[in-house]
């Protein structure tokens, strides 16, 4: 059996989906997948942030019998890169297209699953419509920033993926209890609503995207709204 990773983050090779990738494989060795005997890196992994590869990523996916597929959420949907993917398969023959066992993860950086529900039913429905067997679609939240934090910080979550990779080297389908662990909180709770709202003010809970526009100068421009009146809350 021929296993393909794609990432459909704009990050790629640094992206925390690179990361989640390494967890999953991590828990296909534990169950004692012969495809991972080599380590992590040991599953061929295809990068859709490496535009110009658009034909050879097709190519790989076609010749694979499973696919793992992890994208962050962007605007409540794929990003465009993966549409661009799926969109390149559309021409291929059938008897390629279909046949495949496919999972997918949608991470993002909400702390709530609610946000990654919509994707989650469109690539059920793309499955059906490709012939594809879908494993599984696990969403996660909190994602956005694991690659910086420490080990202990990112156990429960690496523990998850894990548990993930073993159950489809195991079974052939993702565990829906680590469906379900993962989806959760569905919703923040009242309690939690009230927190946020109250450490606001404080700036504590932008902290880090307003690091990460400083980086990148745009900072600045953070109140820009080039199709309506500017934000004021």
């Amino acid at each position: 059996m021929k296993r393909l990773f794609v990432n459909g983050s704009p990050r790629g090779k640094e992206s925390n989906s690179r990361l989640l990738f390494s967890w999953i494989a991590e828990g296909m060795a534990a169950a004692g997948d012969s495809n991972t005997t080599g380590g992590p890196d040991a599953i061929e992994t295809i990068d859709l942030a490496r535009a110009r590869e658009l034909d050879s990523q097709r190519e790989a996916f076609l010749a694979a019998d499973e696919v793992v597929m992890v994208m962050p959420l962007y605007t409540d949907s794929m990003p465009a890169l993966v549409k661009r993917f799926v969109d390149s398969l559309a021409g291929s023959p059938r008897g390629k297209l279909a046949g495949k066992r496919i999972a997918f993860v949608v991470q993002s950086g909400f702390p709530e699953g609610i946000h990654g529900e919509a994707l989650a039913s469109y690539l059920a429905r793309l499955s059906l419509r490709c012939g594809w067997t879908c494993m599984g679609t696990v969403v996660k939240g909190g994602i956005e920033g694991i690659r910086i934090m420490p080990p202990w910080m990112t156990a429960k979550t690496r523990r998850l993926f894990q548990a993930m990779g073993a159950s489809i080297a195991r079974d052939g389908m993702v565990d829906p209890a680590v469906i379900s662990a993962a989806s959760r909180p569905r919703t923040l709770s009242p309690f939690m609503r009230t927190f946020f709202r109250m450490l606001a003010p404080t700036g504590l809970t932008n902290m880090y995207w307003h690091m990460n526009m400083k980086k990148h100068g745009a900072y600045a421009r953070r109140f820009d709204a080039p199709y309506g009146a500017p934000y004021k809350g």
